[in-house]
């Protein structure tokens, strides 16, 4: 496995010797600078996971290094600690302000400086998988909707040109079944997705939290953390799992409901499956739950439907 990279922009060579000592051979691969001049054409032969940057160097300082990498879109998320040993509160809003990750006082101690790199690469690995993860849910996203549309559109034309023969009739209904079926999975699989990257961004959280309270990274994955819970497809999933339905038999929710009002939309949803005739552990395999769990769902639909005990779900369903 690839260590690390950490390249150190520092132009007293005792620093840069102490940083590696700290940091450890073992551990990352190290390249070495005493300024900042030229860094930028240099970057893209380097390719350093992150930058240990200090404030005050000849010919060309830390602020100036950090603005000239930040501006450059193929390095901008490139992780920069600033390290000085200037006590200026100034110097401290100006790094984070123009990007850097982190910041350090001189003398650094080993314990702190291990830290704060290990905490900035981690941040850093989670934001490129999110953003990565992100895309592929996006393009995930814009291909399902793309099928519900031609499905759609199909099936309003396939409605249109539906015959009374009852074969004709079963055999558009198997189509719809199959078509549905392959929407929920599709849809699970989405939600599923986004509910495992928001657990490990919340684990990245709380990580970072216990090891430093006062990062501004925090405010940063809070933020991502928002992001991924506007994408939400629920309403929209059952928006359009009732438009196609409905396609098939417009009454079929409005008759339920008349039995029983307060029906939730996963209670509607449950109703349509047994519609369709999908038993429980098929139903299990779409939706990604256990089947002990739908037998449970179907036990409280017949108690929200007014069912003798003896009364089946299913017949009762199939009737409606």
């Amino acid at each position: 496995m690839e260590l690390p990279k950490v390249l150190i922009i520092d132009d007293r060579e005792f620093d840069r010797i102490l940083y590696k000592e700290y940091l450890g051979d073992a551990n990352y691969t190290f390249v070495e600078r005493e300024d900042g001049f030229g860094i930028l054409e240099e970057l893209s032969t380097i390719e350093p996971d992150i930058i240990l940057l200090d404030w005050q160097m000849p010919r060309q300082g830390g602020l100036e290094t950090l603005k000239l990498i930040k501006k450059n879109k193929i390095w901008s998320e490139l992780p920069i600690i600033i390290i000085t040993g200037l006590k200026d509160e100034k110097v401290l809003e100006e790094a984070f302000d123009y990007g850097s990750v982190d910041f350090l006082n001189k003398p650094v101690t080993g314990t702190e400086l291990n830290s704060r790199v290990h905490n900035a690469l981690k941040l850093s690995d989670a934001t490129q998988m999110l953003r990565i993860k992100s895309k592929e849910l996006i393009d995930l996203n814009k291909i399902i909707r793309s099928q519900k549309e031609e499905l759609q559109k199909t099936l309003a034309i396939k409605t249109e040109l539906l015959t009374t023969t009852e074969e004709t009739h079963h055999k558009d209904i198997n189509e719809v079944k199959r078509k549905m079926i392959t929407l929920e999975m599709d849809t699970t699989k989405i939600s599923n997705n986004l509910k495992a990257i928001k657990d490990q961004l919340t684990d990245c959280y709380v990580t970072l939290r216990k090891e430093n309270a006062e990062s501004r990274a925090l405010k940063k994955l809070r933020a991502v953390e928002r992001n991924i819970d506007a994408i939400s497809m629920e309403e929209q999933s059952w928006n359009e799992f009732k438009d196609v339905f409905s396609s098939l038999d417009g009454e079929f929710f409005k008759k339920l409901t008349t039995h029983n009002p307060k029906l939730t939309s996963l209670d509607l949803k449950h109703c349509a499956y047994i519609k369709m005739n999908i038993d429980n552990y098929e139903l299990s395999n779409i939706l990604n739950v256990e089947l002990k769990s739908l037998q449970m769902t179907r036990y409280r639909l017949k108690k929200k439907l007014l069912l003798d005990q003896n009364q089946s779900l299913r017949e009762f369903i199939l009737t409606v």
